[in-house]
């Protein structure tokens, strides 16, 4: 349910960044950049500021003449930094990159403008990501990492780092990986980076060098460089001396296994001493396979890395191998060395060769898996006892809320509800404000939606799954879930240890009705299935449902009797008794009695009637 929408026409809003200290959105998009109060996006009396990108005249004419199609100024991407009070943004400028530094809070500029080139794509269709890392870089300079494409035509793959500037002088030079290699990076596809602690983490889907002999095959990457790097002195001059990479493996254990191999979106959490990267990945087509929400751990990442097994490739276009565990020298790839360029060219020469971990990283059994879906973004909003997933569908245009109870091996993680989004264009961004509200962003405008939604479920374990919610014994009705409820008498919550806490509020009917009556058995759920002596009822000439998911039996016989059960899934949601009358009727001695043996005597009437008339016509057909 929609609560709120902020448009300014078709401006193609593919940037949203959340602050919760000011409960602020900013909304980058063609042209412009916004900064709305997060409570209502809708609101631009109060609590609003903009700032127009424009292109001058010049850039413009030679970007048309150039034979580009996007040759506006759009916001690619936003980093706030300085402790919040200045927010970095990156826009295309017309195919001519741009970094401004703008005031947080009224987006007034800082400094003027600054061309750049690796920063940020100028073509918005380009998969590419980037972070901005204040610290931990070579002298404690802020500085940029980035995936990118560069060169004409953007040709070049790249994950570059630009030059660490003090006083408008070089302290440190750009380092980037050799585009030139196909084993460094092989036309790969960048989703998402992350700073943590000593390494700067990039997720990407490529073309896979190991198995290219069997057609080109598509793998999900996960790459880590050292924020420390500063290239190497002569061999891997200006050059990452620690990066490394590994696959992503995100597949259906079976016979056959499934795997998910083109990594979509990432979401990082980080819970219990632990970082956790929820992922959205699909197939190679994910109309005929589908998509999957895994999650890979910082730690299973950093053993792969620190402790796995290289691949080498033994000579150009050769096999590739898993290189013997001796044969690794004093400084292992990928090592965070204190100075990279004192790293011998030994050392160097091998780590060049030796870039792809042989070991994948597991990702586990999936979180979530879909059909002939593709799932393309994915937030999590961190409860104390829970994590729930949204994962937004592009094939069907809505998002699924899945609830994960504190990574609990013993618990499957449940998706509870579907949100169908009110909009037929695809989403560009989302963003999240935990416990709060989702924003998602299209070409025409961005929506605000409440995360807590406890009003739509109307039984009790659908309320209770929910961990935003709670069930209300004595009204049946679902409401928020506060600290009070938790604890308080009448109120069900769900959790881990309560996931049957609702078994008991199943209220059972019983119903007393006579041969030949109706009866009617409320179930207000829907889709449902009714249930009888353990059998599912099907529609016949007798057994009808209602559109409100109640059921229906028409002339009722002795034969009826007994226990019928409406479910929803594997949830009881209503139980009755029926019991038929069966007294002899011959001998009626309460009023309803007197009206089942009226009713009988009128059908009796009737079919004596009925079979009359069928003797009639016979007579005068066959007679005459």
């Amino acid at each position: 349910m929609v609560g709120h929408v902020f448009t300014r026409g078709e401006l193609y809003y593919r940037r949203l960044l959340f602050d919760i200290d000011s409960e602020s959105l900013y909304i980058g998009a063609e042209g412009h950049l916004y900064r709305l109060g997060a409570y209502n996006i809708n609101d631009t009396a109060t609590n609003f500021a903009s700032f127009d990108l424009s292109v001058s005249v010049a850039d413009e004419k030679e970007c048309r003449q150039s034979g580009h199609g996007e040759c506006t100024n759009g916001v690619r991407l936003m980093f706030l930094k300085d402790q919040k009070k200045s927010l970095l943004v990156c826009s295309s400028n017309a195919m001519k990159p741009q970094l401004h530094e703008l005031d947080a809070f009224n987006l007034l500029e800082l400094s003027p403008p600054e061309n750049v080139i690796g920063i940020c794509a100028p073509d918005p269709n380009i998969n590419a990501t980037a972070v901005f890392v204040e610290w931990g870089n070579p002298g404690d300079i802020p500085a940029v990492y980035s995936g990118i494409r560069t060169g004409f035509p953007l040709d070049n793959h790249l994950i570059y780092r630009p030059a660490l500037i003090v006083n408008k002088r070089e302290r440190y030079p750009s380092l980037k990986t050799v585009y030139t290699d196909s084993r460094w990076l092989f036309e790969p596809q960048f989703v998402a980076s992350f700073s943590v602690k000593n390494y700067v983490y990039f997720f990407f889907r490529e073309l896979s060098v190991e198995h290219q002999f069997c057609g080109p095959v598509v793998y999900s990457r996960v790459a880590r460089i050292c924020k420390r790097d500063i290239g190497g002195k002569h061999v891997l001059r200006q050059v990452w001396t620690s990066f490394v990479k590994a696959r992503l493996n995100c597949s259906i254990v079976s016979q056959y296994p499934l795997y998910f191999d083109q990594i979509q979106s990432v979401y990082m959490v980080e819970r219990n001493s632990e970082t956790y990267f929820y992922s959205t990945l699909s197939t190679a087509d994910p109309t005929f396979g589908g998509s999957a929400v895994c999650v890979f751990t910082l730690s299973s990442i950093n053993q792969v890395f620190d402790h796995g097994s290289f691949l080498e490739q033994n000579q150009s276009g050769g096999s590739w191998e898993t290189t013997p565990p001796e044969n690794v020298p004093s400084y292992r790839p990928g090592t965070c060395a204190k100075n990279s360029g004192e790293i011998s060219d030994g050392d160097l020469n091998f780590a060049k060769n030796h870039l792809l971990m042989a070991d994948a990283v597991s990702g586990g059994s999936p979180l979530f898996t879909v059909s002939r879906e593709l799932l393309t973004h994915v937030v999590v909003d961190v409860l104390e006892f829970s994590n729930v997933v949204f994962a937004y569908s592009y094939s069907l245009h809505k998002t699924y809320k899945i609830v994960e109870w504190n990574r609990n091996k013993y618990v499957k993680p449940k998706a509870i509800a579907s949100y169908s989004l009110k909009t037929a264009s695809p989403i560009l961004a989302i963003a999240i404000w935990p416990k709060k509200y989702i924003y998602v962003s299209n070409k025409d405008e961005v929506l605000q939606y409440n995360i807590v939604q406890c009003q739509l479920y109307t039984t009790c374990k659908h309320c209770t799954d929910d961990p935003y919610c709670a069930w209300n014994l004595a009204r049946n009705l679902c409401y928020s879930k506060d600290p009070e409820k938790s604890f308080a008498v009448g109120w069900v919550v769900g959790s881990v240890q309560e996931s049957n806490a609702c078994q008991d509020t199943v209220l059972q009917t019983t119903e007393k009705v006579f041969p030949g009556d109706s009866i009617h058995m409320q179930c207000s759920s829907m889709p449902n299935t009714w249930k009888y002596r353990d059998h599912t009822l099907m529609p016949s000439k007798r057994v009808h449902f209602t559109i409100e998911g109640g059921l229906i039996l028409l002339d009722v016989s002795v034969g009826d009797s007994g226990n019928y059960e409406c479910y929803v899934g594997d949830e009881l949601i209503a139980a009755y008794i029926l019991f038929v009358d069966d007294v002899d009727c011959k001998q009626p001695t309460t009023v309803a009695q007197f009206k089942s043996s009226y009713r009988e005597w009128c059908k009796k009437l009737s079919s004596y009637k009925s079979n009359v008339t069928k003797w009639q016509k016979w007579y005068e057909k066959n007679v005459s």
